[in-house]
């Protein structure tokens, strides 16, 4: 039976804005399997998938250093320190989009890559989204909104329009039986 493995060493690499790298030294239960596992320490991230009253997606479309390219997602972002999952999801809907909702329902939680990083996602839906004010992106933000149905999302999904894996996974919880 598979069980926790021992951590013999935990160091730290480098510390960055967005991650924390550690090299864990690690052993299984029995101690025949050892090893340096690279990890990274993120902060948890929350997506919201934040329909509006004509039941269409509201998506953000903006540019990924990692990808160097535009991608079309959920509003997402990071959950500050101390902060409660739900209230970042709010706070990123409002930033993001000048969005509010007071109808908001806990879709689940994912981890998001496993192998090396030790961060979950939580998602949630907010429902009924309307505007009450204008976009208070940070300061080196530049998003777009787009309003979609989900046939549209589908489509552009199909077509490799949109790609983000974290989004996606959402998807997937947003289309199991309540």
């Amino acid at each position: 039976m598979i069980k926790k493995w021992k951590t013999n060493n935990y160091t730290n690499i480098l510390n960055t804005f967005v991650f924390n790298y550690f090299s864990a030294e690690r052993e299984n239960d029995s101690g025949e399997l050892k090893g340096k596992f690279d990890i990274l320490e993120c902060r948890n991230w929350v997506n919201v998938f934040a329909f509006n009253k004509n039941n269409q997606l509201i998506l953000v479309k903006q540019y990924r250093h990692g990808i160097d390219d535009i991608t079309i997602e959920a509003v997402a972002g990071v959950v500050e320190r101390g902060e409660e999952p739900l209230i970042a999801a709010k706070r990123e809907l409002l930033e993001e989009t000048g969005h509010t909702s007071a109808e908001w329902t806990h879709l689940g939680r994912v981890s998001a890559n496993p192998a090396f990083m030790n961060n979950y996602c939580d998602y949630y839906i907010a429902k009924n989204c309307e505007k009450t004010s204008e976009q208070n992106l940070d300061a080196l933000e530049e998003i777009d909104l787009l309003s979609l149905s989900l046939d549209e999302v589908h489509l552009k999904i199909r077509s490799g329009e949109i790609h983000h894996s974290l989004f996606l996974a959402g998807l997937g919880l947003l289309s199991l039986p309540s």
